[in-house]
């Protein structure tokens, strides 16, 4: 018995000493194991170190996420993959220099057609018109906005301003009206005929100097004559809704490129945490181009081009 003890014993020490030097072993891996005990088993479970350690070189995908849907094409750049950073940023940079220039226009419109209703329609002879009886075989739909401030704050502001005629109201002659309500002001008195009688062109078209519904000047005519506003005209108030409508849709570009913008954020974002990822997981920039792909296209549309991002797989 002693014996046997003895060489168990000088097994269990030749086993673990050959596995340290890695020479060969006469028993099995499991024997090894067995003999061993539970560190050998715990170290053999141990998962191989080198994936761990390419995990470690590569770019945080939460990071380039992050850096992409703050500045488009900065999470790629950060990844690895300037090419695709500069397409996204590049794309920024130029709906965003649409932006400035389509609000600016349609700001600058906007103001103007603005300043042209100050001048030409009157809230005094609209009123008066309103509060005849003459009045009351029209169709009357929209209520006047702002109709508290206009004669408390806006009428004196406008009075004063058509003796100095210096740079326009502006919204503060309207007192505490709500901005919404302001932009309503100023749609609705060009939009809908029953505010024609504050137009200080107003026409007569019932008889005479008509053609094909338009009426030439010649038939001047006083706010509280208008029995019905549909045979009445003000060929300011044309000029006034072209102005309006022209600033609206540079306004509402701006608004559709504003929302463009916010998509590429969002797809930058996800392409960048897409490309550290790859990089991470060892792909080279070939395979990185025959992802997916996008590109800014003019799209033909009603009243022109709009710009539109359109993504595409190659299939070559």
């Amino acid at each position: 018995m002693t014996r046997i003890g003895v060489a168990l014993v000088v097994a269990v020490l030749t086993a673990g000493g050959v596995r340290a030097e890695g020479l060969p072993s006469i028993l099995s891996e499991e024997g090894q194991a067995f003999l061993v005990g539970l560190r050998a088993v715990e170290g053999d479970a141990d998962p191989e170190p080198a994936p761990r350690t390419q995990a470690r070189k590569g770019k945080s995908s939460k990071r380039a996420f992050l850096l992409s849907a703050l500045v488009p094409g900065l999470g790629e750049w950060y990844a690895g993959s300037k090419k695709r950073g500069l397409i996204f940023f590049g794309a920024e940079a130029a709906l965003v220099g649409m932006w400035v220039a389509w609000t600016g226009k349609g700001n600058d419109l906007e103001e103007e057609f603005r300043a042209v209703a100050d001048e030409h329609w009157d809230p005094l002879n609209y009123l008066a018109w309103r509060g005849s009886t003459i009045s009351n075989n029209s169709s009357i739909t929209h209520a006047l906005p702002c109709s508290s401030e206009v004669v408390e704050v806006y009428i004196p502001a406008r009075n004063e301003w058509m003796q100095q005629q210096t740079s326009g109201l502006g919204s503060a002659a309207f007192g505490g009206c709500a901005p919404s309500q302001i932009q309503q002001y100023y749609e609705l008195i060009g939009k809908y005929d029953q505010f024609v009688a504050g137009w200080t062109d107003l026409v007569d078209c019932h008889t005479g100097n008509v053609t094909e519904g338009t009426c030439f000047p010649g038939n001047a005519a006083v706010p509280t004559a208008v029995d019905s506003v549909e045979k009445f005209d003000s060929e300011r108030r044309h000029r006034y809704e072209n102005q309006r409508d022209e600033s609206n849709r540079f306004l509402k570009r701006a608004s559709t490129i504003s929302g463009i913008i916010l998509i590429n954020h969002v797809i930058s974002a996800i392409d960048a945490a897409r490309v550290a990822r790859a990089r991470a997981a060892g792909a080279d920039e070939a395979a990185l181009r025959r992802r997916t792909r996008l590109a800014l296209v003019m799209q033909p549309w009603v009243r022109g081009r709009v710009p539109m991002l359109v993504a595409y797989k190659p299939l070559d």
